[in-house]
């Protein structure tokens, strides 16, 4: 235990600062944007779900809180306020440039973001390229590690196993499941919301040729992202290499209502780059945009898994998902894309206890993102020091939330990036004005904040799993490596 810390105003006390630091916000601060959860203590099951922060020593330690800031209500590990805080600041930060701009001219702390890529929906000008001698070293260090064997000649075997069954599956509590762990139904106004807010609505627009074209807008998901990412990283000195999926995923954020729901999000994000690999009618109708299953859809399917047999103790585990705003993790994930007959690689990184010459997981998760995505660096198009591949995006899973992974970013200090879908944080204004063509007046770091991972913030944590979708593209670079 650390040493014991004093609240200033009424001389609580706790050894965890983080505990201070919540008693003082919900009970000494004006409007905190936090409001504690009441857990009951958690209920021991055999399931990745169980591993928490590295500083974390058990359930009581680390309560949820509600954020409370407008358009958000995420619940969020105390051990996780700074890094949320901060990704709200960085996006308030952007904002305020791009209003700034609107009257007067910008701070010196701003600067103009030129797009180098046309408005959505036009292809980029981009050519392939064979990558640097320097990349393709990397690339070939790194696929002898993926395949166990260093770069040094000795074997080391990869940092990673398959996601397994649980040996005695029991029923899991709120520090699992989160705060609904042992809801029946979810109110109906946040059904309501979770069909009717992610219905599509339909603009018209005159192509360049003349003939009248239908766009199919959708609130929560925003498209042609990737390449935008790529242009602002090219535009970072400090950045060797960056490796990004196929652009065509969407970014799928929260639709308002309360209820987490991240792990229901990332599916999407998953389905919309399965969907794009469709052939398209090509008259540019509303068949050309694939509608993913909303909630209550993909509840349905992995309850259908289930009851095929599909990791059946996810059922034990939660005691149902349909129509509740239980938390989903990978394993809930892998039940879904297995059913609707989708073959996917489900992996877990994991510290071995007690193993002090173990590297950290997040090594052997960085070093296996890092080379599934130079594998396709061959078809990739390059642009500066990004690479944008054909590779689908990964699904993210650490202790009570889910991400996806888009791409992985190399610093020339030898430090790491993950690049992030993150459904908590929808696409800001000044994205907005580059995805339409328009000058952002923020600085490309700014930008970019909402959607980097430092390997050094990861560290925190324990355990990671992923899930990616095998297509026809995973299997030709498995087949190089």
């Amino acid at each position: 235990m650390g040493e014991t810390v004093h609240c200033p105003f009424c001389g609580f006390k706790s050894t965890e600062a983080y505990l201070i630091q919540l008693h003082v916000e919900e009970h000494h601060t004006e409007d905190s944007p936090f409001v504690i959860v009441n857990s009951a203590p958690p209920l021991k099951a055999s399931s990745s779900r169980n591993v928490s922060p590295k500083e974390t020593s058990d359930a009581e330690d680390s309560p949820w809180v509600k954020c409370t800031r407008p358009a958000c209500g995420d619940y969020v590990l105390i051990s996780d306020i700074d890094d949320h805080l901060e990704m709200h600041e960085a996006t308030a930060i952007s904002e305020e440039g791009t209003r700034n701009s609107r009257g007067q001219r910008s701070p010196a702390s701003h600067q103009d973001v030129v797009p180098r890529s046309p408005p959505r929906g036009q292809q980029r000008p981009h050519p392939p390229r064979q990558p640097s001698s320097s990349i393709s070293q990397t690339s070939r260090s790194l696929r002898d590690y993926f395949i166990g064997s260093s770069s040094h000649g000795r074997q080391s075997p990869p940092r990673h196993r398959r996601i397994r069954e649980p040996s005695e599956p029991g029923r899991l509590g709120k520090r699992e499941l989160g705060p609904h762990a042992f809801e029946k139904r979810m109110p109906e106004e946040v059904r309501r919301r979770l069909i009717r807010d992610a219905e599509p609505r339909y603009t018209n627009r005159i192509g360049r040729d003349g003939r009248l074209f239908q766009d199919v807008i959708v609130e929560n998901e925003t498209s042609g992202l990737i390449p935008i990412l790529a242009d602002l990283c090219s535009l970072d000195r400090t950045t060797v290499a960056t490796y990004f999926c196929d652009p065509s995923v969407r970014h799928v954020v929260k639709i308002r209502c309360d209820g987490n729901f991240c792990g229901y999000w990332n599916i999407q994000m998953l389905l919309s780059y399965l969907q794009s690999q469709r052939p398209s009618s090509g008259n540019g109708d509303r068949a050309d945009h694939r509608l993913v299953p909303n909630i209550p859809q993909i509840q349905d399917t992995i309850e259908h898994a289930w009851d095929h047999g599909i990791c059946s103790y996810g059922r034990i585990e939660t005691g149902g998902v349909r129509d509740t705003r239980k938390w989903i993790g990978s394993h809930e994930a892998l039940a879904y894309f297995t059913q609707i007959g989708v073959d996917v690689d489900a992996l877990a990184f994991r510290e071995e206890e007690g193993d002090t010459s173990s590297p950290p997981a997040v090594m052997g998760l960085l070093d296996h993102i890092e080379a599934y995505f130079i594998s396709a660096l061959e078809t990739a198009k390059t642009h500066g020091t990004s690479h944008i591949t054909l590779l689908p995006p990964v699904y993210f899973q650490r202790f009570g939330h889910s991400m996806t992974i888009v791409g992985l970013e190399r610093k020339r200090d030898g430090s790491r990036n993950l690049i992030m879908f993150d459904p908590s944080f929808a696409t800001s204004a000044p994205m907005g004005r580059l995805l339409a063509g328009r000058q952002a007046h923020a600085l490309p770091e700014t930008l970019l904040k909402p959607y980097r991972r430092s390997d050094h913030g990861l560290s925190r944590w324990e355990e990671f799993e992923i899930i990616v979708p095998k297509t026809a593209t995973t299997a030709r670079t498995t087949e190089r490596r």
